[in-house]
């Protein structure tokens, strides 16, 4: 018999879970959940985990409108299972170390309104590693661009890539077909974040 595990107060999408309430006809185990629309919905433990479900339906007429086959929401999907799904194989290295989604984006809706759709082999990036699944802190970036900014994100301990601090000053840098570029020097760390995001437009072509 499969261990239980106890998910009560767990999130999956917009759905908290609030109590086990036994099985249904197969025997799969059922859980009573509240979502953040209000409504009070049983969900098969299963469709929680894999997020086929993460919503009482209030979120269905959007997929309709296409969400449900763009990339966009496989991304979406695949962010929320490894912040909120203990049994997520990437889970330790996010939800578990208190990686987080804001909760604007746990309607796919306002995900997709903010982020739009990657293009060609783009994938979804955290601008600061550390940091939460934000508006701000999010970006679609090649492969490419992912691992300059992984090499780069080594040498910084802003938490921010290629953002470094000096003497009590920020600024940012970028290196370019082996050449190494600066922004100009900058009072905030915010300033020095947005400086880098336009040395990469300027130098990588990354709108």
């Amino acid at each position: 018999m499969p261990r239980f595990i106890d998910r009560t107060g767990q999130r999956f999408g917009k759905l908290v879970a609030l109590e086990r309430i036994g099985t249904d006809a197969l025997k799969k185990v059922l859980w009573r959940c509240r979502c953040d629309c209000g409504n009070e919905v049983s969900v098969v433990a299963g469709s929680l985990v894999t997020g086929n479900t993460t919503s009482c339906g209030c979120l269905i007429p959007n997929f309709k409108h296409g969400g449900w086959n763009k990339s966009s929401y496989n991304t979406w999907r695949a962010m929320m299972r490894r912040c909120y799904n203990a049994r997520d194989k990437d889970f330790k290295r996010y939800g578990s170390v208190g990686v987080t989604v804001c909760s604007e984006w746990h309607d796919y809706s306002n995900f997709a309104a903010d982020m739009g759709e990657p293009v060609g082999t783009q994938t979804l990036y955290r601008i600061a590693a550390n940091g939460d699944y934000t508006k701000d802190n999010c970006r679609w970036a090649t492969p490419t661009i992912q691992a300059r900014n992984i090499r780069v994100r080594k040498t910084s301990k802003s938490g921010y890539t290629g953002v470094h601090l000096r003497k009590g000053r920020w600024y940012a840098e970028i290196t370019h077909q082996k050449k190494k570029h600066y922004s100009r020097v900058c009072n905030t760390l915010e300033e020095a974040v947005a400086a880098r995001k336009e040395l990469e437009r300027i130098r990588w072509g990354v709108a």
